[in-house]
């Protein structure tokens, strides 16, 4: 018999330095979960995986080579995001100088979206668009006959030409896929910033994805989509037995984009949780939107083992909120952050700055609410337009050029380069400052500063504190 297919799934480096700029060192670095899920599907179809994740490994040239070296793999696999497209291009080039007969197959949001630009790349055989699961098992099977053209969700060259099959349809049944192949990373590597960790072991888990939501900034539903789908709370349970037992998990962080779009299986999954009393040894952590939680089910996700929800604030401005297609208001913001909490949860508040036809004034409003609707945590990011979203449209309509991948990150303000967008009327040196000052103003306050001190787990969090503090007190 044939022996199976040997695959080496890469993330690549991910410059911490440079997208976080002085705020690195307080950066976070995440379980790699589309190629968990990725491996564990691949695993299930009896190929032989290994995952090497350039966030928790060091990564250059030589020791990818070293790496291919010591698996010998038959196809590489590389998952790209858009900061990320530079070193995607160096893992291309190093597999290749390797050995050049070691098809090299590229897949993730950036590819997805541009798979013609990706392409062009010698370097690259292949660029896998959207869901990566089942259009990888069936290249790979197919890949000798060179039936690539029956695969759906394909973009690969044939001579001067580029060929795109059909796009494939989105899976509906997620818990047709096995669990996520955890045991090939190096699970200790991974940590999460300071104010979202509230006991340790800290593991992840994604129980749905898409989002039905179109808000004009999210790159997300370009791999996910708008439709929403989800594990049952059978299958969600049974994952949280394995982390539980296996990775001793004492805290899980939902990924998901939105925990609560279906308020049964929330509901479902919460009681789950309390029936097996999963609320006495777990922290919970999840984000959620404003106008889909209510005090009842706030309460309940307490009940059963919640700490902290986050929102999507985004702004202070009701005329920006339908901009950006939140589909909220500020009133039902509020009301949210008051339910959770009046049920005993910390709040956390993500919120941009910068977004089209945005004023200093509406700038200066969207820090001051933040401060003013008591959120535990906030995180202050500059509008970053991603292609393929509404707002990249918009400022390609606007006149930004696209000179440099690497440097489109929300944290921009922090770094040494100018964000890659700026509202017409604004100034880039100006929207640095601010994302200064809005972190500044926010977590210098004494009852924030009680609120951190108050949630340290370890040494660690002590210095990523220090070091935080220092970035934000440091005014350059």
């Amino acid at each position: 018999m044939k022996p199976k297919a040997r695959i080496l799934l890469i993330l690549p480096y991910f410059s911490e330095k440079r997208h976080y700029g002085r705020m690195s060192k307080v950066a976070p670095s995440l379980l790699p979960v589309s190629l968990v899920y990725l491996a564990g599907y691949l695993e299930q179809q009896k190929y032989i995986v290994q995952i090497f994740d350039g966030q928790v490994e060091p990564m250059s040239i030589q020791t990818i080579q070293k790496e291919l070296m010591d698996f010998k793999p038959d196809f590489v696999g590389i998952t790209c995001m858009t900061p990320m497209v530079t070193e995607t291009h160096m893992v291309a080039q190093a597999v290749k100088s390797y050995n050049k007969n070691i098809p090299v197959i590229v897949g993730g949001i950036h590819p997805t979206v541009l798979p013609d630009e990706m392409i062009k790349d010698n370097n690259i055989d292949i660029v896998v668009r959207g869901e990566g699961e089942l259009t990888f098992s069936e290249l790979i099977e197919q890949f000798m006959d060179r039936k690539l053209d029956s695969i759906n969700g394909l973009t690969f060259t044939d001579g001067d030409q580029i060929v795109h099959t059909p796009n494939r349809a989105l899976l509906d049944d997620l818990d047709c896929l096995p669990l996520p192949a955890r045991h090939l990373v190096k699970y200790d590597g991974y940590h999460q910033i300071p104010d979202a960790v509230f006991a340790e072991p800290l593991r992840e888990i994604l129980t749905s994805r898409g989002c039905p939501f179109k808000c004009i900034f999210c790159s997300a539903r370009l791999l996910s989509g708008f439709k929403y789908r989800y594990h049952s709370p059978e299958r969600v349970l049974e994952e949280v037995d394995l982390l539980v037992h296996r990775y001793h998990a004492r805290q899980i962080a939902v990924l998901d984009d939105n925990f609560v779009v279906d308020r049964q299986r929330t509901q479902a999954i919460c009681e789950g949780l309390l029936k097996k009393d999963y609320h006495k040894r777990l922290v919970w952590t999840a984000a959620a939107r404003a106008d889909q939680v209510d005090l009842e089910l706030l309460k309940l996700m307490k009940k059963a083992g919640f700490a902290l929800v986050s929102f999507g604030v985004e702004t202070g401005s009701e005329r920006l909120l339908k901009m950006i297609q939140k589909n909220e208001t500020m009133e039902q913001i509020e009301q949210a952050v008051a339910w959770s909490h009046e049920a005993g949860l910390k709040v956390r508040g993500t919120l941009i700055l910068g977004l089209p036809t945005e004023t200093l004034d509406d700038s200066i409003a969207t820090i001051n609410w933040a401060k003013n609707l008591k959120l535990d945590f906030a995180k202050f990011s500059l509008a970053t337009p991603y292609p393929g979203t509404v707002l990249f449209d918009k400022a390609l309509k606007q006149g930004m050029k696209v000179t440099d991948w690497s440097h489109f990150s929300s944290m921009a303000g922090f770094a040494d380069y100018d964000p890659v967008y700026v509202p017409e009327g604004r100034d880039a040196k100006e929207l640095a400052q601010l994302q200064k000052r809005a972190m500044r103003e926010f977590y210098m306050r004494p009852k924030q500063i009680w609120n951190l001190i108050r949630n340290i787990t370890s040494f660690n969090d002590i210095k990523m504190y220090y070091y935080g503090a220092r970035s934000l007190l440091f005014k350059g």
